[in-house]
């Protein structure tokens, strides 16, 4: 399953969604992806369901804006240069939100990877491309998650390829794995593994993040939504 957070383009509130056929189906419950995927079991499955039966609205997927999949409450602890730090919410991006520069920054770095999804139990609910921009003094600019959390029913057993590109040149490209425990550093219901990193990128390039079966993004640095 491919659960989403986009605007509505009925009223531009964020909505739920799930991803089936190349179309996003507006989920009619209340409940966040974050929500759906903290509860566990089959909760999950039978929003999916639901979805399909009796979505809100359907929107050909690329050309729904999509926010951050989930919007952390809490600081989220990320695994970079080797050693575990913290991102502040606040810093979460969507894919469609851009990155800006910051005031006197000319160039950006990306920290690439995998953020996992854990339920209320401490299984793996599912994964999310993930992108931590950094300054040249090595300060959090911004998160981005997205576009989509995958479920572990999507993602296969084994490890994930991230790779980041600016046109035909590749910056980064690391595993990640696929089937990532809540063990052996933070706990939280979500955290992020960030082993490669880009050169820093300046105004107006144009950054591509692949993940296979996680999806891909693109982002221009120096835009913003």
């Amino acid at each position: 399953m491919y659960w989403v957070t986009y605007l509505s383009p009925s009223g531009g509130a964020e909505r739920t969604g799930t991803i089936d056929d190349g179309c996003v189906f507006g989920y009619p419950g209340p409940e966040s992806v974050a929500e759906l995927l903290a509860a566990g079991g089959d909760t999950p499955k039978r929003a999916f369901d639901r979805a399909l039966a009796d979505p809100v609205e359907i929107i050909v997927r690329f050309e729904a804006c999509h926010c951050p999949p989930i919007r952390p409450a809490h600081p989220i602890p990320l695994r970079v240069d080797g050693a575990w730090t913290e991102a502040a919410p606040e810093l979460v991006r969507g894919t469609d939100d851009g990155v800006l520069l910051p005031k006197g920054t000319a160039a950006l770095s990306a920290a690439v990877g995998v953020a996992a999804v854990f339920d209320g139990h401490g299984g793996h609910a599912g994964s999310t491309l993930a992108c931590l921009w950094r300054t040249p003094e090595r300060g959090p600019a911004a998160l981005t998650l997205g576009p989509a959390v995958v479920t572990p029913d999507d993602l296969g057993g084994g490890d994930l390829t991230v790779t980041a590109t600016v046109g035909e040149e590749t910056l980064a490209s690391a595993p990640v794995t696929g089937r990532p425990q809540r063990t052996g550093g933070p706990t939280g219901a979500l955290r992020a593994d960030l082993p490669a990193e880009t050169r820093p990128l300046e105004y107006g390039e144009e950054l591509l993040i692949d993940g296979g079966p996680l999806g891909m993004f693109e982002i221009r640095v120096g835009s913003g939504a």
